[in-house]
């Protein structure tokens, strides 16, 4: 589960909800505030594109660049590329802090 927020789980009500996940598989992403920082606007969907790759495994970063610049091109394509790169690393570093504060 990918949410688009800053917020945690327990911020959002939805602490007890997934509770019953495994919280490798619970990320949140502030994806519209990174879309703002790259793209200008709180355009989310490449950030969570970015996120989703980094969640799941299914896919690769460089898949999800490859189709958005399939898709756009120039300034607009590489905005989206930085936002889902920052993104996914956002997501993979939350990852990481989870399986620390497991192994401690």
């Amino acid at each position: 589960m990918l949410i688009n927020s800053s917020r945690s789980f327990d911020e959002l009500g939805l602490g007890d909800f997934v509770r019953r996940f495994h919280r490798e598989r619970l990320c949140n992403v502030p994806a519209s505030e990174i879309a703002k920082a790259h793209i200008g606007r709180p355009l989310p969907n490449a950030a969570l594109l970015g996120g989703f790759a980094a969640i799941s495994g299914l896919i690769s970063l460089d898949a999800v660049a490859h189709a958005i610049r399939d898709k756009f091109s120039g300034r607009v394509a590489e905005a989206n590329v930085a936002a889902a790169s920052e993104a996914f690393a956002y997501v993979k570093n939350e990852i990481e802090e989870l399986a620390h504060a497991a192994a401690d």
